[in-house]
């Protein structure tokens, strides 16, 4: 049962053209409960974890980050019930509902409905992902994203250095859904960062870049190591290539900013842009006159 939207009022307060019921008439949020019920579970399980929705559930109808919670679950149910809210089940097997005053939409109406609730929710996602970190300062939003960013879906988002759907529009060229675009990216760039880290940067330096950059306080010069690192991600992304310049540049500030960096400096990966220095050495087999 939906913990979320739990009245037709509350509901409706999220949909607009909808002609209100009448006397008889089962409620919309009837209808919906079901659509409702997954959509609420997709959010847990793909953003908020168990926890931190039940913790929005108890927020007053008000607080910013339950209007935003609300609005994605919402457009989810919406989007996965608006292919059968107008077919009914008769005895003699499925028909169109239908009144005197009002004909039923045309396919590509509603499949722009569909593509507009696609395209809120993933607004929404999109707004939900800074919030669950903390959008305002209040011990009540401070103890909801310490919960969160303790959960699977944290560590989800926090295993790149792009946790959320920003990327999407940075790579360009993307139609329809940008969460499943996010999906689709997320996996490469996982790679593309475990390669740059290898040969770059270490495996122990983006680790800590990834969490600060998930919880948002990175300090100035670490922000802009993420910046030009998240740039030659998507330079990849587009193009097939890193840039190879711009990378030793920015290993080349990294070890110039010792006391900002020590994950790096302590790594083996920092070996590799300190080859041993050749010393002559006359008891040695090898000297050179």
């Amino acid at each position: 049962m939906a913990k979320l939207i739990t009245t037709d009022t509350q509901l409706r307060s999220h949909l607009p053209n909808i002609i209100a019921s009448v006397k008889g008439e089962t409620p919309f949020i009837e209808r919906l409960a079901l659509f409702l019920d997954l959509a609420e579970d997709w959010v847990k399980t793909s953003f908020t974890s168990e926890t931190t929705f039940n913790t929005i559930c108890g927020y007053t109808d008000s607080n910013p980050l339950k209007v935003l919670t609300a609005r994605l679950v919402v457009a989810d149910a919406l989007r996965r019930a608006i292919p059968s809210l107008d077919i009914v089940l008769s005895p003699n097997g499925f028909a169109v509902v239908n009144t005197s005053n009002l004909a039923p939409a045309s396919k590509p109406r509603v499949d722009r409905l569909i593509g507009s609730m696609l395209s809120h929710r993933d607004d929404c996602i999109a707004a939900l992902l800074p919030g669950l970190v903390g959008a305002s300062s209040s011990s009540k939003d401070a103890l909801l994203a310490e919960n969160w960013l303790t959960s699977s879906q944290a560590d989800f988002f926090g295993a790149t250095l792009f946790p959320d759907l920003r990327i999407v529009d940075a790579v360009g060229g993307a139609t329809g859904s940008k969460w499943d675009r996010y999906l689709e990216l997320r996996p490469q760039v996982i790679d593309l960062e475990a390669s740059l880290a290898e040969e770059w940067f270490s495996p122990e330096l983006m680790s800590a870049l990834r969490s600060e950059t998930l919880r948002g306080d990175l300090t100035e010069k670490r922000s802009d190591i993420v910046r030009q690192v998240k740039a030659q991600v998507v330079g990849y992304l587009r193009s097939g290539s890193f840039n190879s310049r711009r990378l030793a540049d920015i290993v080349n500030f990294i070890r110039l900013n010792a006391e900002s960096f020590e994950e790096w400096h302590k790594s083996e990966t920092a070996k590799l842009f300190a080859p041993p220095v050749f010393r002559n050495d006359r008891k040695a087999s090898g000297y050179f006159f």
